[in-house]
């Protein structure tokens, strides 16, 4: 059964607008770093193992190619943002060192090929952090310390 007159038209329109405006906006630098770096609360998985080969696609780390190292914050987003104020003490250039630890998982490539499908080890680690802040905000993850 199809629909008559103008309603049809303008409900596809009212459905496909807010997506391809989605699409449409890219993300920031900011963005970027909390899809790639920050998992609050952390994602259940059995293993670190599992965890990263878990994670990584699903926050498009490996669409392309399989990234072949990445840290994953387990800490609220606000506390990882206030390493760039109060939370962190300048280190060089725009490098913030956290003044506290984190907990951590650090996914590698676990050899073979950089083409999908990847597969990664983890580890997790409770250490101190290297962020890169542009305008009060985290952009670049450096190093645990």
């Amino acid at each position: 059964m199809a629909l008559k007159g103008p309603c049809p038209a303008l409900l596809l329109l009212l459905v496909l607008l807010p997506a391809w405006l989605a699409l449409s906006r890219r993300e920031t630098r900011h963005e970027k770093f909390h899809r790639q770096h920050v998992d609050f609360p952390k994602t259940r998985a059995p293993d670190a193992r599992r965890y990263c080969n878990l994670l990584m696609p699903r926050r498009n780390l490996t669409a392309d190619a399989c990234k072949p190292t990445n840290t994953f914050i387990h800490a609220r987003p606000d506390k990882v943002d206030g390493i760039c104020s109060s939370g962190g003490t300048p280190s060089t250039e725009n490098y913030y060192d956290s003044n506290a630890p984190f907990e951590l998982t650090t996914c590698r490539l676990a050899g073979g090929t950089q083409r999908p499908p990847c597969n990664y080890r983890g580890r997790t680690s409770t250490q101190q952090i290297r962020v890169a802040c542009v305008g009060g905000l985290p952009v670049h993850y450096k190093t645990q310390l």
